[in-house]
């Protein structure tokens, strides 16, 4: 343990003795006891405003459930239609929003163990908010943060005026929920707490004449946990106006060729787990649309306040999820997995010379969203070395392929990634990190929902070469030169002897190569 990390233990009792003093009386954490004030003569400081709100776990396809959102942002806004998390889990995904990089250089990797959690992220005081602090910003931390926070620390983290994070109850949605400051909450849907509690923030902020910067985190529509130390998760729990909503609903992924997959003996085995059922999936996909639901009316609460206070049009509001889901394709049901329906998130942007109902089909990620938000503050300068580009600043071919990640909870594994791989328009490739050998191909022009793997299909051999040459570049990538590439076209598939190209094998080991095994 580093001496600022023990010190910071040390604190948490001092710092709950205090706070349970204070907890009937103070709304959120705020360092400065109250809004800033002007100095006398000073100008407002007119740079715009930035919320971020996060979803957990949210599919692209599950917008159809957020009609607040689709008319307050989506008409209003900007959707980036092919934007991904790298890192397609919940603790990487938000360690790459606060700094700027992927997981192998700020050293989350996955949720838990020795390379995941709070505790493996490198410096945690030099993130985004310190940058935009320093800056002058105001800013505001809401909901949930990086996992396994809630479990160690209660102290402040450096950079925020207002620390409002969850620190128990983070998965029961209606049951428990326990802040920062002391504030404790039973028997009430956390959707409309973390709504509540992020706009008396921005109410405050508002009255500074100064710019901020909030984060809002919602936990819908993730599993739900009976108590913060169950490792047995539920479906998500349902505000009760929306109990009874979607009763006939069919799972969107059902249509798939793809949902409850016949054959997967193509694939690794440690991605055959034949974990799911179409009742299981069903009872998934109703419970995940009414959360969802509580979720959008916090999102339109944002929205309201914001131009009641008459902020909104000085406003950046950043709608996304931290990271895709599958819901029973391939027979599986999560996320972490080298697929596209976890890979694959909702992003939309509206404010300040956005356009407004545009659709951008360049590929972007969560990454980039910290190198966007110290741009639309006037170019702050970082206090890291940013792997991503801003999306004003990204043109059309200026990069070609995106890295994505997987990784392990295993202590001894290659080291914490379970698989490395690239994402371009076309091909979606993944290697097991520990078995270089086996992974996945898929060309998504012929096969777009991934039902054969190409990795063992000779016609793709120059493909998989091309795809894992950029594969080993990008997984060590520091910084946006590295990091952005335009690699230039990809070889087409080999065509057979008669000039056609031939039907698709099925992709199973060549003699000699063996899959990896379930333990991996």
């Amino acid at each position: 343990m580093s001496i600022t990390a023990a010190c910071r233990y040390v604190g948490v009792a001092l710092l709950a003795v205090a706070t349970a003093l204070l907890a009937a009386v103070a709304g959120p954490t705020d360092a400065r006891g109250g809004a800033p004030t002007l100095a006398a003569g000073a100008a407002p400081d007119r740079r715009p405003n930035i919320v971020l709100i996060l979803t957990d776990d949210m599919r692209k396809d599950e917008m159809r459930f957020m009609p607040h959102v689709r008319r307050m942002l989506v008409a209003q806004g900007t959707s980036y239609t092919a934007a991904i998390s790298p890192n397609p889990i919940c603790c990487p995904a938000r360690a790459e929003i606060l700094t700027g990089q992927y997981g192998h250089n700020n050293g989350v990797q996955t949720n838990r163990g020795r390379w995941g959690g709070y505790q493996s992220l490198r410096d945690p005081d030099d993130t985004i908010a310190a940058w935009l602090q320093d800056a002058g910003y105001l800013t505001s931390h809401h909901g949930k943060y990086l996992n396994f926070y809630q479990l160690e620390w209660s102290a402040r983290e450096p950079g925020w005026t207002v620390w409002d994070t969850q620190v128990r109850g983070t998965y029961t949605y209606d049951k428990h929920a326990a802040f920062t400051n002391g504030d404790v909450y039973r028997n009430r849907y956390i959707s409309g707490i973390v709504a509540a509690r992020s706009n008396r923030a921005i109410t405050r902020f508002s009255r500074a004449d100064q710019p901020f910067f909030t984060v809002i985190n919602h936990v819908a529509p993730h599993n739900a946990a009976e108590a913060e130390e169950d490792d047995a998760w539920g479906v998500p729990v349902a505000q009760r106006k929306y109990r009874r909503h979607y009763t006939r609903l069919r799972p969107t992924s059902s249509r798939k060729p793809s949902y409850l997959e016949k054959d997967v003996s193509d694939l690794p085995s440690d991605l055959r787990r034949h974990s799911t059922t179409h009742r299981r999936m069903t009872q998934f996909a109703r419970a995940r649309a009414r959360a969802l639901r509580s979720a959008d009316d916090a999102v339109a609460a944002t929205i309201r306040r914001l131009a009641r206070l008459g902020e909104l049009d000085n406003t950046y509001v950043v709608f996304a999820s931290d990271n895709g889901f599958l819901l029973g394709e391939h027979r599986l049901r999560g996320k972490d997995l080298p697929f596209d329906e976890a890979l694959e998130i909702p992003l939309v942007v509206r404010g300040p010379g956005i356009a407004r109902g545009a659709r951008v089909n360049e590929p972007v990620s969560l990454v980039d969203l910290t190198a966007t938000f110290l741009d639309w503050a006037g170019g702050v300068e970082p206090g890291r070395t940013l792997d991503g580009v801003s999306l004003r600043r990204l043109t059309r071919g200026s990069r070609d392929t995106l890295p994505i990640q997987v990784g392990d909870t295993v202590a001894d594994a290659t080291p914490g990634w379970k698989y490395w791989g690239v994402t371009t328009r076309r091909y979606l490739y993944a290697m097991h990190a520990g078995h270089p050998s086996t992974g996945v191909l898929f060309d998504r022009r012929r096969d777009p929902h991934a039902l054969v793997n190409r990795l063992y299909d000779p016609a793709y051999a120059r493909i998989r070469a091309e795809l894992e040459r950029r594969t080993l570049l990008l997984v060590r990538c520091n910084g946006q030169k590295s990091c952005n590439q335009a690699f230039g076209p990809m070889p087409g598939p080999k065509p057979s002897a008669g000039g056609r190209l031939a039907e698709p094998l099925p992709a199973v080991p060549p003699p000699g190569i063996r899959p990896p095994g379930d333990d991996h």
